[in-house]
């Protein structure tokens, strides 16, 4: 493998010497032209410290992903053992005994631009740059060796790859699906559809809060907003709440969950509705519900788009907090990484003054386990969950 060097400017080293993984195009003294987009490279800084070996994207902002410490290449066997240990993490540490979760998490496993999730028998993966891109054909062959699925699918539709220049496609790389898809997580039985269907199936982030806020949910009337494939309006509903409401305006996403409502007996308990949030919203009377849970898809995908999301935000955290009953609960998540914690609890404090009601935090939560924060690396840290005791 030719590995060409990358040499940083004075000071950029800073971040990767704390563990930092992304290494910034506007960082690097080198001519971007000369290197080929998912080619590895050594990184070195000004001063010829060898900082880690990665692939290069010079089409991209982030323009180089450290995977190797100093003195190490990519090789098969370093692949097959970062991919080993990210899975055996999640099944011996993180949930032990499940056959569903992220089995492989990008940057948090040292495998930046690769996503891998597991559904039971079917495995999805997927790729967001250039150099995992490259690499796909070893990629297949190691998660089938691994894992050993009926089915590997790919889901390379993210509109992430066209920041590298990827086409986006999705299809079947090994196996056949089944008609049926299902699996099971935290005792619900699940339909899914990781072909089709929203991320890679379901929303695996999401796992550790349901579990938190079911302790809330005992005879409450729960509105779940957004609700795809009604993993909360389950929860809830299994829990013991009184009554449970799941709203999404795909039609597809509310099939989806009143086929998991009655496969897991609580259909008597669980409507599912069709409709746009913020017009339902508008519709509702004041103490409608004891528990609104709000999770709503990334309203700031980019910077640029952060003062609109918050008015976004804003606006939806209103209405549902006039919906509420006194003594109510809130759950309110943001998966935007551009909206910070301080930023989010800002949204949350304006909408509760124009609602003319007090806001009591009783949790803030973040991502599931098995979606893990690097420390060094904030960016691996995007799921806000707040819950809060209304006034």
């Amino acid at each position: 493998m030719n590995v060409k060097p990358v040499h940083l400017l004075p000071g950029s080293e800073r971040r990767i010497l704390q563990g930092h993984r992304w290494v910034f195009s506007n960082e690097i003294a080198d001519r971007m032209a000369d290197y080929e987009p998912g080619s590895w490279v050594e990184v070195y800084s000004s001063k010829k410290m060898l900082l880690g070996t990665g692939y290069i994207n010079p089409k991209s902002l982030i323009a180089v992903r450290l995977v190797c410490p100093p003195g190490t290449h990519i090789s098969k066997d370093m692949l097959h053992r970062l991919i080993f240990d990210a899975a055996a993490r999640r099944s011996e540490l993180y949930y032990p005994g499940s056959s569903c979760y992220r089995a492989v998490y990008a940057e948090s496993d040292g495998l930046p631009g690769l996503i891998v999730d597991r559904y039971g028998e079917i495995l999805v993966y997927q790729t967001t740059t250039m150099g995992m891109a490259r690499i796909e054909p070893l990629l297949q062959e190691l998660l089938l060796d691994i894992f050993k699925p009926a089915a590997l699918i790919f889901r390379n539709d993210t509109r992430l790859r066209l920041l590298e220049g990827l086409p986006l496609e999705k299809g079947v790389a090994a196996g056949k699906l089944p008609s049926e898809c299902r699996t099971v997580i935290d005792g619900l039985h699940m339909h899914l559809d990781p072909l089709e269907g929203q991320k890679t199936g379901l929303y695996l982030d999401q796992r550790d809060n349901r579990r938190a806020v079911a302790g809330w949910v005992k005879d409450r009337r729960v509105l779940d907003l957004f609700c795809y494939g009604g993993a909360w309006s389950l929860t809830a509903a299994a829990a013991g709440a009184r009554e449970v409401l799941g709203v999404d305006q795909s039609a597809d996403a509310v099939r989806l969950a009143r086929t998991n409502a009655l496969e897991n007996g609580v259909a008597d308990r669980c409507r599912f509705l069709v409709d746009d949030t913020f017009h339902l919203l508008k519709t509702m009377n004041r103490g409608s519900f004891d528990m609104i849970i709000l999770d709503p898809p990334a309203f700031a995908k980019t910077r640029n788009s952060l003062p609109q999301a918050k008015k976004g935000y804003t606006d939806l955290n209103r209405r549902a907090l006039l919906a509420l009953a006194p003594g109510g609960i809130l759950v309110s998540c943001s998966c935007s990484y551009h909206l910070g914690d301080d930023a989010f609890r800002e949204v949350l404090v304006r909408a509760a003054q124009a609602a003319g009601r007090q806001l009591r935090l009783l949790e803030a939560r973040g991502q599931a386990l098995d979606h893990p924060v690097l420390l060094s690396m904030p960016e691996t840290r995007y799921l806000k969950c707040l819950v809060l005791e209304v006034a």
